[in-house]
């Protein structure tokens, strides 16, 4: 079975091995691709393997030999999913691969932005403590996690990970949740998890249900030092709107680790706000999730081989 990776370096730069993928099939791999070389590259192909890459209906009507679309990463909102099901195009996501590194990622923004621990270090290193007069200082008021509330918008295995490690901490978790009743949190409305929360994080895929869910009737909801935390996507905020509410005051932060064009403009306002942190897309790319994300799509390339419907999308 001939298999092209389009966009493979954001998943292996180099410290792991396509082995699970190339020795079972022939495959071919490539760092990164123009939207202009997907099908030259694709010819052939009867598996696509992408991550950010988009398939859209003429890729697909331009490589008469795809057969299946594995994707390098849960979300696939990269792929014309009605276009794959009208032409017989399987499509195969990555489920279960990140909750860790997710998780663990999003407990470490919020405690970057309660302890502030890089800056006190760059302060040693400035000479703020050697030129102190007392044996202690902070450069601002570190407040606990425990007894504070964190709401979750999207209760899957990421979020209930998060809960789980939130909980740990002493915190009291709230979750938005369609599937109903769910182990480790209270269950809420919207308007009821916007108001409690002293953080929210964001785990649901994007969708039409879930675009802009952070806007601006939803921060007016907030707690003066409430903080939006996002390691989902980059469309379930309004941009302009919570750049407002920063401004403002209305809300008390945000700890980003995606945006909603990656990678961003240096242009873009959010990148030197007052109480917002950033970091580049990395909540999933622990070695560990990397390696098991290549995993779990050799399998999805099993799967469609042995036309077994086990994380297929469609």
């Amino acid at each position: 079975m001939n298999v092209v990776i389009l966009d493979g370096y954001t998943v292996n730069p180099g410290d792991l091995s396509w082995d699970p993928i190339s020795n079972v099939t022939n495959t071919t791999i490539f760092d990164r691709t123009d939207d202009q070389d997907i099908v030259s590259r694709g010819k052939g192909a009867q598996v696509l393997v992408v991550n950010k890459v988009k398939i859209l209906a003429r890729h697909m009507d331009a490589l008469p030999n795809l057969q299946a679309i594995c994707l390098l990463a849960t979300g696939f909102d990269n792929v014309d999913i009605q276009a794959a099901k009208e032409r017989g195009v399987k499509v195969f996501n990555a489920v279960g691969y990140g909750s860790e590194s997710v998780a663990q990622h999003t407990l470490a923004m919020m405690l970057a932005f309660t302890n502030r621990v890089e800056a006190h270090h760059k302060s040693v290193q400035d000479g703020v403590w050697s030129s102190q007069d007392d044996f202690s200082y902070s450069l601002t008021t570190v407040k606990e996690l425990k007894g504070k509330v964190l709401g979750i918008i999207g209760y899957g295995k990421i979020g209930q990970r998060v809960g789980a490690l939130a909980a740990a901490f002493g915190m009291k978790v709230l979750a938005l949740s369609r599937s109903g009743d769910k182990p480790g949190a209270e269950i809420v409305g919207k308007e009821d998890l916007f108001r409690r929360s002293h953080f929210i994080s964001l785990h649901a895929p994007l969708n039409d249900d879930s675009r802009e869910i952070v806007n601006k009737d939803t921060l007016t909801l907030m707690r003066p030092d409430g903080v939006i935390v996002n390691t989902g996507r980059g469309g379930l905020i309004n941009e302009a709107d919570l750049i407002s509410a920063i401004n403002n005051q209305t809300i008390g932060g945000a700890l980003l680790d995606v945006v909603s064009i990656e990678p961003p403009a240096a242009s873009n306002p959010l990148l030197y706000l007052k109480n917002v942190l950033i970091t580049p897309h990395m909540a999933w790319r622990s070695l560990e999730a990397r390696k098991s994300l290549i995993e779990i799509v050799a399998g999805n390339i099993m799967n469609h081989q042995k036309n077994i419907d086990e994380n297929r999308v469609v």
